[in-house]
Parts: C-alpha cells; structure tokens; sequence
C-alpha cells in the first residue's frame, strides 16, 4: 500500500500542520513508513502553501507526490494549481466555503463556515483533517485523536478536538447520504 496526499492552501490555514498530524498519526498511531514534506512562499501568511504526506507498508524510495490519491484543497488557488495532478480515481476533499468546483465527485466541506459558526476561524485544518480521517483507509479516529491531544496545550486541545470531531461527524453523514442515493 502506497497513499501519496497533497494538501494544498494558504500559509496561515494550517496546511503544514495538518500534515505533520496526519503523518504522525499514521506513522507513529498506526506504524506505517512516513515521509512529509512542505513548500511555501516568502510570505509569512497568505502565500501559496502545500505539503505532502507518503504513506507506506513499505519503504519509501521515492518522498515526493508527483500525481496524488488524495488531495485536500483549503483554498480556490491550491485547487486551481493541483487539481490536474490527482489520479483519476483519488479522493479530493475540497473546504467547499472557499473553494468553488462543478465536479460532484469531490466531497465538500464548509470548513470555514463551521469555524466560523463555532466562533475558532483558526481550526479550520482541523475540521478538514477530521473529514480526511474519515475517507482515508486503515487510519483510526483515536490515533488522530491522541495527536491532537499531544501537540496542542490544554487550553486549545479541546478547542481542536471539537473542530476535528465535526469535520469527521460531517462526512460520515455525507457518505450516509451518498450509499443511501447509490442503493
């Protein structure tokens, strides 16, 4: 098994964090080989922003994602600039607030209104990667979980969680509807 990620979105949306939790998460929770990289501009925040996590059952000779499985757009600018190198058949999650697509394939989440909704703009990334935790295979809600609780403080920990909690909450709802239209 081989997953290659690419998150992509703006410096300050927590892009980067979302991935190191993500390859913590597998790599140290779930005992997988991991590689995680990140590029962004000379902006401190609102410049281009991606990162890439590699997840593998196997050693990993290759760390970068030329063409995702799984891509995760917080922003209409990283969707514009990566959406043409996913797989034909890969998972987009798209923070559907920011980010406007026709293609009904994507699974949509309004992450920025839910932030906003819960009065914490900033956990946003949270809300996604509860969404993503949710679609990825052999990747388990309490590990991603047990990483929020270990890299936040207390005082935002819960804060976190709670966000984290919604966005999963959110899709495991969306794809109870989707089996519900295919049956």
């Amino acid at each position: 098994m081989r997953i290659n990620v690419r998150f992509s979105g703006a410096g300050g949306q927590g892009v980067i964090l979302s991935s190191v939790l993500l390859a913590k998460a597998y790599g140290l929770g779930e005992d997988y080989n991991i590689s995680q990289t990140q590029s962004y501009g000379p902006e401190a925040r609102g410049g281009a922003c991606k990162a890439e996590v590699v997840i593998s059952d196997e050693n990993i000779d290759y760390m970068k994602v030329d063409t995702a499985d799984v891509f995760i757009a917080f922003n209409q600018a990283g969707y514009d600039k990566y959406n043409k190198t996913v797989k034909d058949d890969a998972i987009i999650l798209i923070n559907s607030t920011l980010v406007e697509t026709d293609s009904d394939r994507h699974y949509r989440i309004p992450a920025t209104e839910i932030a906003e909704e819960m009065g914490k703009p900033f956990v946003v990334n949270m809300i996604m990667l509860g969404a993503l935790t949710k679609l990825l295979p052999k990747l388990h809600y309490p590990t991603v979980e047990a990483e929020i609780m270990e890299n936040f403080a207390a005082s935002i920990a819960g804060i976190n969680l709670d966000a984290y909690d919604k966005g999963y909450q959110y899709i495991a709802k969306q794809l109870e509807e989707r089996n519900k239209q295919s049956a």
